[in-house]
């Protein structure tokens, strides 16, 4: 069973709104997990600072570990995923050059990057995190995915306190850059 979903939007810091709940994983249609987390973990890199080359990148390598049969037995495989992904992005070499040939499609012609569509202002949020301090930058990315501050502190091994002060203190330094 295929699902089709539009990526998620790059959410701005203007919206009070929480993400619409998780769409459960599909334990038996990795396809259809592909397509539900590829272009959502590509943007929750993005978020961190990654370059949409980088983010592809750090994502593709993430879910090459889930195959062929990890995905399946994970208790929190969204989780895990968003882990792993911000791993290999922060083990990515930061002097390499900017590629000029298109990321490459995975079989059936489907690429994250295709699906990523930033708007004028999304490019300013993301630059505005981008100059956060990488803690701070951190569990914005994990709250603006839609994660509670308990999973962002699990994944993260913080406690919900030092998440939520993190994001406060983001959320603060924010309005200040974005001059709302």
């Amino acid at each position: 069973m295929a699902l089709e979903h539009q990526p998620p939007p790059v959410p701005t810091t203007t919206e009070h709104a929480r993400p619409a709940p998780h769409t459960p994983v599909l334990r038996d249609d990795f396809n259809a997990f592909y397509a539900q987390e590829m272009s959502a973990v590509t943007v929750f890199l993005m978020h961190q600072g990654a370059t949409a080359y980088e983010a592809a990148d750090a994502a593709h390598e993430a879910i090459a570990k889930l195959l062929p049969d990890l995905w399946r037995t994970l208790d929190h495989p969204r989780t895990w995923l968003r882990v792993s992904a911000q791993r290999c992005y922060w083990r990515q070499n930061r002097t390499r050059a900017a590629p000029t040939d298109p990321v490459p499609d995975r079989p059936g012609g489907t690429c994250p990057l295709d699906t990523v569509v930033i708007s004028e202002f999304q490019q300013t949020v993301l630059d505005a995190l981008r100059r956060l301090p990488p803690t701070m930058r951190t569990v914005m990315a994990w709250d603006i995915d839609g994660f509670t501050y308990t999973e962002i502190a699990e994944a993260l091994s913080m406690t919900p306190a030092a998440v939520r002060q993190n994001i406060s203190r983001a959320r603060k330094r924010l309005i200040t850059l974005l001059s709302l």
